[in-house]
């Protein structure tokens, strides 16, 4: 149950845990262990697909404001944000950031997957991806989701994104709102890109959100998972 409990949202009777620390996280000690040892791409170009539908059309919005902001930014819309696209320029990327749906399987999470352009990405699609970024972002609803199985091992797309050769990944617990992503994604990589640390982008990033929406459903969900 503690996998699922954003923790970064503990409320004292005065203030949240993430106004006093900023907070990361990893599915057990040994994959903590795993991912400071990782090889990531230190450099290179930041890879962002977005697919805006009815249900998420700020999608299109937090994109495009993205790829002014992140360095050597490619941007993949719609249909050409495809898995093709992921699996060309995935290997050399720095920062992989996809806005689109997630779905989480509960009854059998080796199925949990996100929407791309031609496609729905698995679990299983993910093992056969070869993706050495430093940080890998979902930006779309429940894509931090896990099933824990006996033994406390995760099922998921954590699983598979580490699997794939992501250091740092940055996913939602729950639905998100598509407005307070937009703002969300905006502030955590403008921070970033000034030279913080991700725990510590992440925090100013909530702190930020907060100011406008003040309530944990929106800035909460995200969780900063792997090398801090």
């Amino acid at each position: 149950m503690l996998h699922h409990i954003p923790f970064h949202a503990l409320f004292d009777g005065s203030g949240y845990l993430i106004d006093k620390h900023t907070v990361s996280y990893a599915p057990s000690a040994s994959v903590y262990a795993l991912c400071q040892e990782k090889k990531a791409n230190a450099s290179g170009p930041s890879l962002i697909l977005g697919l805006a539908d009815a249900q998420a059309p700020l999608i299109q919005q937090e994109v495009e404001a993205l790829q002014t902001i992140l360095p050597e930014a490619k941007l993949f819309m719609g249909e050409e944000a495809s898995d093709s696209t992921l699996r060309t320029h995935g290997p050399v990327s720095r920062i992989i950031h996809i806005a689109t749906h997630g779905y989480f399987r509960q009854d059998n999470p080796m199925f949990s997957s996100i929407r791309l352009g031609n496609s729905y990405l698995s679990l299983y699609d993910l093992y056969m991806l070869k993706l050495p970024a430093e940080l890998v972002v979902l930006s779309g609803c429940a894509t931090g989701r896990n099933s824990v199985t006996p033994g406390d091992e995760l099922m998921g797309l954590v699983r598979g994104l580490f699997q794939a050769g992501a250091q740092s990944l940055l996913l939602s617990l729950w639905d998100v709102h598509d407005g307070s992503t937009r703002d969300f994604m905006i502030s955590f990589y403008r921070y970033l890109v000034q030279g913080m640390s991700k725990p510590l982008a992440l925090q100013m990033a909530m702190a930020t959100i907060r100011q406008s929406y003040p309530h944990p459903y929106y800035w909460a969900p995200f969780s900063l998972i792997g090398k801090g």
